[in-house]
């Protein structure tokens, strides 16, 4: 049966999976290290909430504040692997991904990637979705289920099932890429799914027999109580420490300093929410629901000056790096373990 013929077009499922997370031994720049002279500070921009809080920025005029020129560079949609491409052959100074696609890129040793501060969490809105008649995890047991391999999608699924004693051996594991994914469920092909954060609001809404299995709060709950950290990151070059560091500490002084408080302070959130949404949606051709872009934004993390400084030099940052490297090579998406206390910098917040 072809993925996209029951219940919905191939359009909506498009839209529905596209738009899609520091401590003592974390590295620390050298005291008083001399930053070189440098132009505009040349920033990776994604439609996605992040990049619509650093447009916020610019328009309440925080980059100004802070003295930094930025000179945004707009990236097609999914273009994760673009952006880290990008940075490696110096094309930008900064952006954002998922700490699994910084983390493969880092192990494969082309790109000395540094971490320096967390954008947002969008972790909080992965969900595991399955059938209604499916109550629990455990009833997974032998079942379909899909979410896209290497990527965050797939470690939470990894790491759900192992709160509940499983492995993936335990499922019919079904690799599909998030929209697919996501039809398959519609269309019976597969009992549950690991969907896009779009996706996850997209089906919910629109699917009766869509049940949420698994959610991120749940990895607090028994059994055996753990934490979920997946942050999207803040990534840059070393060479880009080097030549555009003031630059650095200056755009997120503003980000964090300014334009996240103007999106959490209760009267201006709503004009933000709009401001963010008009953003992400400019352009393309299967807008972002503007109810379900409120529940992404007001579900995900995103951390103000003081929050930022407690998030890059708590231990938990590494500890979940730490782990998820260690699926990856045991998947053998990862050869050899990469040094993250060198990639870690905490300085710059």
């Amino acid at each position: 049966m072809d993925f996209l013929s029951n219940r919905a077009s191939r359009r909506s499922f498009l839209r529905a999976g596209g738009a899609l997370a520091a401590m003592p031994l974390a590295r620390s720049i050298v005291p008083g290290r001399a930053f070189a002279e440098a132009g505009p500070l040349r920033v990776g921009m994604l439609r996605a909430p992040a990049a619509g809080v650093i447009e916020i920025g610019r328009s309440i005029s925080a980059y100004e504040a802070e003295k930094v020129n930025i000179d945004p560079i707009l990236f097609a949609s999914a273009s994760g692997p673009k952006i880290l491409q990008a940075l490696g052959s110096d094309s930008i100074d900064l952006s954002f991904v998922n700490t699994t696609a910084a983390l493969l890129a880092l192990a494969q040793g082309a790109i000395p990637l540094r971490f320096i501060s967390v954008p947002t969490d969008p972790s909080r809105l992965f969900a595991l979705i399955g059938r209604s008649g499916i109550k629990s995890v455990e009833e997974l047991k032998g079942k379909k289920v899909a979410a896209t391999e290497g990527t965050a999608l797939h470690y939470f699924l990894a790491r759900v099932l192992a709160k509940y004693g499983m492995t993936l051996s335990d499922i019919q594991y079904v690799n599909l890429p998030a929209a697919q994914g996501q039809a398959a469920f519609i269309a019976g092909q597969v009992d549950a799914v690991v969907p896009s954060v779009n996706g996850r609001f997209y089906l919910m809404s629109t699917d009766k027999d869509a049940r949420e299995v698994f959610t991120h709060d749940r990895f607090a709950t028994d059994p055996e109580p753990q934490a979920f950290i997946n942050y999207d990151l803040f990534v840059t070059t070393e060479k880009a420490l080097d030549t555009q560091g003031a630059n650095l500490k200056k755009f997120l002084a503003a980000y964090h300093g300014k334009a996240v408080p103007y999106l959490k302070d209760a009267a201006t959130r709503q004009k933000a929410i709009s401001s963010i949404t008009e953003y992400i949606n400019t352009e393309q051709k299967n807008p972002t629901d503007p109810t379900i872009m409120t529940q992404i934004i007001d579900n995900s993390g995103f951390y103000d000056g003081n929050e930022i400084k407690k998030v890059m030099t708590a231990p938990d940052l590494r500890e979940a790096m730490e782990g998820q490297v260690k699926f990856f090579m045991d998947l053998g998406k990862i050869k050899k373990a990469p040094d993250l206390g060198k990639s870690i910098t905490t300085d710059f917040v």
